[in-house]
């Protein structure tokens, strides 16, 4: 239950972000600032957010790991191919 209330919250918070970021660049659209203040509240987000373990951050760090272990696999492998020829 505490889990589900958490991520209720999580998904409460982005839509608040969404809502800030739409008003803000209906505000700032006159000046050309709205890509770049949209990246930024997105950034925001996800700073913000670093220390949920089901976060965008996590999910994205979790990722690169997996994509550096491939890598290392994929030398080893290259490695013990070369030895075997």
């Amino acid at each position: 239950m505490k889990k589900l209330l958490l991520i209720l919250f999580e998904f409460l918070g982005f839509i608040v972000f969404f809502l800030i970021g739409i008003i803000a660049i209906s505000f700032l659209d006159d000046f050309g600032a709205g890509l770049p203040l949209w990246i930024a509240i997105i950034c925001i987000y996800i700073w913000l957010t670093r220390d949920d373990k089901d976060g965008f951050y996590r999910l994205f760090k979790d990722t690169h790991q997996s994509n550096l272990d491939d890598i290392e696999r994929q030398e080893l492998e290259e490695q013990e191919a070369e030895v075997i020829q």
